[in-house]
């Protein structure tokens, strides 16, 4: 369940999610059980929270509490509401005719609150590590807190809050709830994941003059390997190559971009070489194919090359196309310049809101060839601004 310390808070409130079992079973069933021996009479109680630190279940109330050294910079503590102490109380020695007050209590009423909750803790001995400080500074310092209410015919008389160091949680790791289900049980399910297929370096003023046809081999790729995105994390594996994505070069469809065609640089910025990943967005991958996957076991996974390809630089979309074979290398078959499009509806949202004032007349430009723009000239479909460039790209 649990593996290993969390550094994040974002984490570990997903981590709470997830084990939720574990506290309701150990925590919350465990002490309704303990106060319900003690007393000998069964007592109606909900399992609120469970919450880092303090929170607001904590405010607006006075507390019986009782910390149970653990080593010299842990505590199991157990927190009693004024209010609940007052019900226990009554349920085990009778009411009084006096206006109850937690600070006069008396040493007997006292003394029963106390050994209830060192009863409770009792009940988590087993939680606690032989060397509590060593394990600790591995595991971290943090405190979790288990809220619980106690109910009278469905009235709320109280509530009780058990606190305990990080280390007693995670040591759930050791005890894992038995499995009710197999992987083989969901074998068919599926779930979205990127997909990673390679990637090139090119230069700036190559991306600038991507069009639609031009053919972009990813020298950093293997048709016989692709990378999967799980968990911000990227997971190799072997793949059976798609051999209806062969193409030969000279019957690409388009422009390769190749070392010899590149054209001359017309300043430093244009010369930058930057990362260019070719990635599947959101490919539906079965279960049954990521635990082959984990297990670098060769998967054929049709579905993959339905999918339409992004070219990304510095995370951002550039250009889409369909995935090609070339050699033993992967490329990309462009079908689409995003920034282009981009482009073009700027362009028509300008001309609308334009549409409603007067023009003043222009001189008509000249007739010009269709085809590229000499560089440096018209419109450019990226600018530099649209990367942050890493200083090793320069």
């Amino acid at each position: 369940m649990i593996k290993g310390k969390y550094s994040t808070s974002e984490t570990k409130r997903k981590s709470l999610f997830r084990d939720y079992p574990f506290f309701y079973e150990k925590f919350y069933l465990t002490v309704q059980k303990a106060i319900e021996e003690f007393f000998e009479k069964p007592f109606d109680t909900r399992f609120m929270s469970i919450t880092e630190k303090e929170n607001v279940l904590f405010f607006g109330d006075e507390y019986f509490v009782n910390k149970i050294p653990l080593s010299v910079n842990s505590d199991f503590t157990v927190r009693v509401s004024s209010d609940l102490v007052e019900y226990l109380l009554n349920s085990a020695l009778g009411e009084s005719d006096k206006k109850f007050n937690l600070k006069n209590l008396t040493d007997i009423e006292a003394k029963l609150i106390k050994s209830l909750t060192v009863y409770i803790y009792e009940k988590f001995k087993d939680l606690v590590p032989a060397d509590p400080d060593t394990v600790q500074k591995n595991k971290g310092e943090d405190e979790y807190s288990i809220t619980i209410f106690v109910r009278n015919s469905d009235e709320h008389v109280g509530k009780m809050i058990i606190s305990i160091p990080e280390y007693m949680y995670l040591k759930q790791e050791e005890k894992k709830l038995k499995e009710n289900f197999s992987i083989v049980d969901f074998k068919k399910a599926k779930t979205k994941l990127n997909v990673i297929v390679g990637k090139t370096r090119l230069e700036l003023n190559e991306i600038k003059a991507l069009e639609d046809g031009d053919l972009v081999v990813l020298e950093h790729s293997d048709i016989n390997n692709m990378s999967v995105k799980m968990n911000d994390e990227l997971i190799d594996f072997r793949i059976n190559p798609n051999p209806s994505l062969i193409i030969k070069v000279d019957d690409n469809g388009g422009n390769i971009m190749e070392e010899e065609n590149k054209t001359t640089s017309q300043n430093m910025w244009d010369s930058i070489l930057v990362d260019v990943v070719a990635e599947f967005d959101n490919v539906k991958l079965t279960l049954g194919e990521l635990k082959q996957i984990s297990e670098g076991l060769v998967i054929d996974v049709g579905s993959v090359y339905e999918n339409k390809i992004n070219l990304k630089v510095e995370n951002q979309v550039v250009a889409t196309g369909e995935l090609v074979i070339i050699n033993d290398r992967y490329g990309v078959r462009i079908d689409n310049i995003k920034k282009q499009k981009e482009t073009a509806k700027a362009h028509k949202k300008a001309v609308r809101e334009d549409d409603a004032q007067p023009m003043p007349k222009q001189a008509k430009p000249a007739p010009q060839k269709a085809g590229k723009a000499p560089q440096g000239e018209g419109d450019e479909n990226f600018d530099y601004s649209d990367f942050e460039i890493e200083d090793e790209s320069i």
